[in-house]
């Protein structure tokens, strides 16, 4: 009987198959490297673009405060200016208004009444007159409530008095005067 080795064939398939093994995990290994450099590269590439980014929205932001600061000092500057103006319209109104009330009192004045003082302390006014009537002094009353430079009118008192020998009738106004209109 012949007797054939066997065994280094079997060697010779294991080594094979061995090496085989060893090229494949190679290959798998190599490929593998290859994409986590691609994959790194990407990222990087990524990674770059939105620190631009990042820096290019970081800008704008800067120029856009910027922006805001201008547009808020303006708008102060605006109100600021809007409030000389008032002060300078209120100014004219209050240098041609004790004119136009000095005129609006000589209109609503009646014929039989006649006007001893008129005195400001604050924001109260009083007037102060004479009248032949109690109807003359309801009409200057109630003509002074409906002035626009008039408010809160009242009528402090009235009282019967001698004048020269004639009967007259005291009164006494309390108002509130508004020159700025």
């Amino acid at each position: 009987m012949i007797r054939i080795n066997l065994l280094q064939v079997k060697a010779e398939k294991k080594k094979q198959t061995g090496q085989q093994q060893i090229i494949l995990f190679g290959l798998v290994l190599a490929v593998e490297i290859v994409i986590l450099i691609i994959l790194f590269g990407s990222v990087s590439a990524a990674k770059k673009s939105l620190v631009q980014k990042v820096a290019y929205y970081n800008a704008e932001i800067q120029k856009l405060d910027q922006i805001i600061g201008e547009v808020n000092q303006y708008k102060e500057t605006k109100a600021t200016l809007e409030a000389k103006l008032k002060v300078i319209d209120d100014l004219k109104k209050g240098r041609s208004g004790p004119i136009k009330v000095l005129d609006e009192i000589a209109q609503k004045t009646p014929k039989k009444l006649w006007l001893m003082k008129f005195e400001e302390k604050g924001r109260s006014t009083v007037i102060s007159g004479e009248a032949s009537s109690d109807e003359d002094i309801a009409a200057f009353l109630s003509d002074l409530e409906r002035s626009q430079y008039f408010s809160q009118v009242r009528l402090k008192f009235t009282k019967a008095a001698e004048r020269e020998g004639n009967q007259v009738k005291q009164f006494e106004i309390e108002c509130v005067v508004n020159y700025a209109i």
